[in-house]
């Protein structure tokens, strides 16, 4: 009998996903009938038996003395498949239902959740929080007052994509997959150290949030992520570099992610970046100016300034979790920082083409607003949510703002309560059509930082570190050098972005991922970010590597 690579997957995977519910009696006899009947997800957009259960929950809140009480409940799946070289190392559909009550008892917060989706205990969870809210010695130090938010009795959303993953199967997803290794691999015999490496994961989940005050609302997040990328190892196994093509996106995507997309085309480029990195030279110590294009400007945007405006750090919330914030205090900074810099503008919105982790309404049930946060390099405004936005009433009368939550809250679930999280922030374009090849032409002594990286921040995120994870290179004298292997630079916050003399127009500008990771317990919160190319002055750059 003569197996296809098609057999092959779909069998593996029959007895992947069996594995998931417990032996099945039809595993041996039908390995594929047991995979297609394995159903983790729960649809919850139009579920009566959902609405009945937050409505329980929050009955027995008002019950229990809650002057306010919100529900969230979710169903979530995803389905991964990971490859190295022509190896499947991973195939697995994970799905998960739960729901958390958050109630205001006497001035003070209380939450619980659970997995048992019932109503009996959706009121049991619901009585917990609220007796948990009235141990909260916080309650007797201040009470929480919640922003006006606008009432949503039947609201429904779904992340806009073309084609739906989940009309496809596991074997489907890793034929992609293993397709998409295998251009690469077709190259190995000529390249030797090249591998491939692939992670390719689909996640849907359904969100029903209701509260006290009369909104019930239902959303559909789909999303697609993870990573594909060219390995080489060096000849002497002492260094290593990796490529992902550019065609490889990730973000508010269906199956169009990986359907038609020409991995083939990219993959003997691909190689030959990698390949570069991998001889590359250590940049030499000194300072430089920097030239990072969008990707590498959305990592440093993310650590040290998206972060650092979120409210909750800003007032200290976070010092022994996420972490603090320079920008405050609120009532010294608020209208009054400056970055010293007019080309530096921060933006929040609620809509970006493809963005990962966007939403109609936010934890809280608001709509989440297009506002500024830095307008000409001052601090104008922060992420802020229902129970923050009060905080800075008087800045809002003063400055004629809508004195409202701007929409900014997110969890990493429904077991954990919410916290401030934005899920689009943009660092807005040069007006004036300025390009990478500007930047380059206009610089004697720089390296050129491109294809991603790492960026990182200090507790209070005052002092950055970043280092250039995809490709490098020298310039001199305006013109493009030598590749240069992972450097690394560090800089203050703000002298950094003061430091920013030349800002990338449109035509420089995209988006990629970001998040935010904070709470106890903790969460990992994802988000979009995006941002043009820009150079800066003077950076220090070093490297971690050591030398021979």
């Amino acid at each position: 009998m003569t197996w296809s690579r098609r057999d092959f997957l779909r069998t593996g995977s029959a007895f992947a996903a069996a594995g998931l519910v417990g032996l099945d009696g039809r595993l041996l006899a039908d390995p594929l009938a047991a995979a297609r009947s394995y159903r983790p997800f729960r649809p919850l957009l139009d579920d009566p038996d959902v609405r009945a259960i937050a409505m329980a929950a929050l009955d027995a809140a008002k019950a229990a003395g809650a002057r306010y009480a919100d529900v969230r409940v979710a169903s979530g799946i995803t389905r991964t498949t990971i490859a190295s070289d022509r190896r499947i190392s991973t195939q697995a559909i994970q799905g998960s239902l739960h729901f958390g009550v958050r109630v205001l008892v006497e001035g003070a917060w209380g939450f619980a959740s659970s997995t048992m989706v019932t109503e009996e205990e959706s009121a049991r969870v619901a009585r917990l929080a609220c007796r948990q809210a009235s141990l909260n010695p916080w309650g007797s130090k201040r009470t929480i007052e919640l922003a006006p938010a606008p009432v949503v009795e039947d609201g429904k959303w779904e992340t806009p994509i073309d084609i739906d993953p989940w009309n496809y199967t596991i074997q489907d997803q890793l034929e992609l997959q293993v397709e998409a290794n295998e251009a690469i691999m077709k190259h190995a015999e000529k390249y030797p150290g090249v591998g491939s490496f692939s992670w390719f994961e689909f996640g849907k989940s359904d969100v029903v949030f209701a509260s006290s005050e009369g909104s019930y609302i239902a959303q559909r997040f789909h999303g697609f992520g993870n990573t594909y990328s060219v390995q080489v190892v060096s000849e002497d196994r002492m260094d290593f570099a990796s490529s992902t093509p550019l065609s490889f996106k990730t973000g508010g995507y269906g199956w169009e992610a990986i359907q038609g997309i020409p991995f083939a085309q990219d993959a003997e480029q691909t190689i030959q970046e990698a390949l570069e990195m991998v001889g590359a030279k250590d940049p030499d110590v000194g300072r430089y100016d920097v030239i990072l294009d969008a990707s590498a400007v959305s990592s440093v945007f993310n650590s040290s300034i998206v972060n650092a405006l979120e409210y909750d750090r800003v007032l200290g919330y976070e010092m022994h979790a996420g972490g603090t914030s320079y920008l405050s205090p609120p009532e010294e900074v608020l209208g009054q920082y400056d970055f010293k810099n007019p080309m530096l503008n921060v933006r929040a919105t609620g809509e970006a083409p493809r963005a990962g982790g966007m939403y109609r309404w936010d934890a809280e049930g608001v709509p989440p607003a297009d506002y500024p946060l830095i307008r000409e390099g001052v601090l104008v405004d922060y992420f802020t949510t229902r129970e923050f936005a009060p905080h800075m009433k008087s800045y809002y009368e003063r400055n004629g703002l809508s004195q409202g939550s701007r929409g900014t809250a997110g969890s990493g679930g429904s077991v954990v309560t919410q916290l401030v999280a934005p899920s689009i922030a943009i660092l807005d374009p040069n007006p004036e059509d300025v390009t990478i090849d500007d930047m380059i032409a206009e610089t004697e002594d720089g390296i050129y930082m491109h294809r991603g990286g790492f960026g990182s921040v200090d507790p209070s995120m005052l002092n950055i570190s970043f280092t250039g994870g995809g490709m490098a290179h020298e310039i001199r004298d305006g013109e493009l050098g030598e590749p240069v292997k992972r450097p690394t630079f560090l800089a203050r916050t703000p002298e950094f972005w003061q430091s920013m003399d030349m800002l990338g127009g449109a035509g420089t500008f995209d988006w990629g991922g970001g998040g935010t990771f904070k709470g106890d317990p903790f969460q990992q919160i994802g988000r979009t970010v995006g941002a043009p190319a820009a150079r800066f002055r003077g950076v220090n750059v070093f490297t971690y590597r050591r030398r021979s």
